[in-house]
């Protein structure tokens, strides 16, 4: 038998159940794609990976893997809706020891405001490929800028942003990133995004939104090694200035082969296009692990040799940074001792910063 109690505990659960319903009808759907996407070096088959499949063809199978993957990607839009939700249709689900499920799965949302980027929420994943999320509510109803980056470490199918029935939802008149200013930045997980808390704060998110250009993320988690087919297709994507911080995962050795012919075919394709050299962090355990920091120690011998035989040459737009500028020396910048925090991914943002707008003001 029912008591009253649990009579009116059964009718509040039935009404917020109607109440959620009715919130969630009265939402209007918009696929991503028909809005502005940003951060990507091409049109791709598919409109949420970072390089088209018959292009990354030619390229080692593990590129051509993580190449689906949507960091780095994403969409710009207006709206005065007081609700934004999403729904988002991942490949597959994904565990990492050393990242948050929002940082590899799910999205990340800023507004334009004040005339700066402002975080706003995360979509934070459930188990399963297919989520839905109420992002943010009870906002005014001005119209406002909106950007929401896509998964760092996961694949997505579909992308469709939710808000009031009623309500403008469009791709901005005046986008707040420049999308005629692009900067390409070719490297490691830590470009990729390891071990950022959310999307937004993989660094070249952050420079995205301090520069107000469109920074596109070409990090590939373990397999930025200066393949030929590479640079070949770095040449190919229009850019205002190459950074290549892609130093993390080649061995000492494969620096010094690949790095002097992989810098020179992008320098002959691209000769007025600034190129920074990024020397690999210094990993944390590479303090104690003595065979771990002796590499680490000659990857950076090894890209300055090349640097400085490229200066010799006469190469003009080639710039150069070293790992005591990137992260500082207080040693609580990774999460793992390797991969970084969002302390040290805006450290390394900072490091960087200067230096492409340097270059980009020089090259104009």
């Amino acid at each position: 038998m029912k008591t009253p109690a649990l009579k009116t505990l059964i009718a509040v659960n039935m009404l917020l159940l109607c109440v959620n319903a009715f919130a969630q009808n009265n939402i209007r759907y918009v696929k991503a794609e028909t809005l502005t996407l940003i951060g990507k070096a091409k049109k791709t088959d598919s409109c949420f990976q970072r390089i088209d499949s018959a292009e990354a063809a030619p390229m080692p199978m593990a590129v051509r893997s993580l190449a689906k993957q949507s960091a780095g990607i994403a969409v710009l839009f207006e709206t005065n809706s007081t609700t934004i939700r999403a729904k988002w249709k991942l490949s597959g689900e994904v565990y990492l020891s050393n990242m948050t499920p929002i940082a590899h799965s799910g999205l990340d949302l800023y507004c334009f405001r004040n005339n700066k980027w402002q975080y706003v929420n995360v979509g934070k994943p459930a188990k399963g490929i297919d989520q839905e999320q109420r992002i943010i509510e009870n906002m005014d109803n001005s119209t406002k800028q909106f950007m929401i980056y896509l998964p760092l470490y996961n694949s997505i199918n579909d992308l469709q942003i939710g808000v009031e029935e009623n309500a403008i939802i469009k791709s901005p008149a005046h986008a707040a990133v420049d999308t005629t200013l692009r900067v390409v930045v070719y490297g490691s997980s830590i470009v990729q995004g390891a071990s950022a808390s959310r999307p937004g704060m993989a660094y070249p998110a952050i420079l995205q939104r301090r520069t107000g250009y469109d920074v596109i993320n070409l990090g590939f988690s373990g397999n930025a090694k200066m393949e030929k087919e590479l640079a070949e297709y770095l040449a190919t994507v229009p850019a205002d200035c190459y950074v290549l911080d892609c130093i993390p995962n080649p061995s000492p050795e494969e620096i010094n082969e690949r790095s002097y012919p992989f810098i020179k075919l992008l320098c002959g394709k691209k000769p007025n296009t600034p190129i920074i050299l990024v020397e690999t962090v210094f990993r944390e355990n590479g303090n104690w692990d003595q065979k771990v920091g002796q590499r680490i120690t000659r990857q950076n011998e090894e890209i300055r040799k090349t640097y400085n035989r490229l200066i010799k040459e006469g190469v003009k737009n080639i710039y150069y940074i070293e790992t005591t500028k990137l992260i500082g020396n207080d040693h609580e910048a990774t999460v793992d001792g390797v991969h970084l925090s969002d302390l040290g991914f805006t450290r390394i943002a900072d490091a960087l910063l200067p230096l492409i707008e340097q270059a980009m003001k020089k090259h104009k």
